[in-house]
């Protein structure tokens, strides 16, 4: 009974003094921010591995920007679309860049719109901002006008400083091109995001 009851107690005292995740998630940052580059990619690759999406995400960044490691731009779209999978909208706007300019990937328009969509729809502003010109320019979307001044009307909630300031310039300008209905209808579509999108 005894020869038994000893690992069982060992295991369970083992589990109990490993690290959450979190705790995991947040060693690796503050390496990070310290500037310990492969020991922070190290952690977060494994936690990565198993499935937390906020590693996934960073070691996505640590391989576009060649921190601690050399630059793969193959290996950070990887990541990225884990973590934009898993719904981090950091990972899905980058992403979608990807697809917009080839990082990584295979250059693809339509697949850019849709990463930006599924980021714009989480309320990440750069996401809408870029989307906005999809939309006003057709690219990767059908082209609407009103669905543009929509999204620069969002991305201007979620913004701040200069970033902010071109979104509302933006969005004055595509103005001057739109019909009195066509405002109507955007501001309509405008409340209905918000509406759907409520916390």
């Amino acid at each position: 009974m005894r020869s038994i009851l000893v690992p069982f107690l060992s295991a369970a005292l083992l589990l109990w003094s490993l690290p959450s995740l979190a705790e995991s998630f947040s060693d690796g940052m503050r390496m990070h921010l310290q500037k310990k580059y492969f020991k922070s990619s190290q952690l977060f690759h494994s936690l990565a591995q198993s499935g937390n999406v906020r590693a996934q995400f960073m070691l996505g960044t640590i391989y576009e920007q060649g921190l601690g490691r050399p630059s793969d731009l193959n290996a950070a779209a990887y990541w990225f679309e884990k973590a934009a999978t898993g719904n981090n909208p950091s990972a899905q706007f980058n992403l979608g860049i990807f697809y917009q300019f080839g990082k990584g990937v295979p250059k693809d328009s339509s697949k850019a719109a849709q990463w930006l969509q599924r980021a714009a729809n989480n309320g990440h502003g750069k996401a809408q901002n870029n989307l906005s010109t999809f939309f006003y320019a057709g690219v990767g979307v059908k082209q609407d006008i009103v669905e543009a001044w929509k999204w620069l009307s969002l991305a201007a909630e979620h913004l701040e400083g200069e970033g902010r300031e071109m979104v509302v310039k933006n969005r004055l300008a595509i103005e001057e091109e739109m019909s009195s209905d066509q405002i109507i209808d955007a501001k309509k579509r405008t409340a209905m995001w918000r509406s759907a999108n409520k916390n």
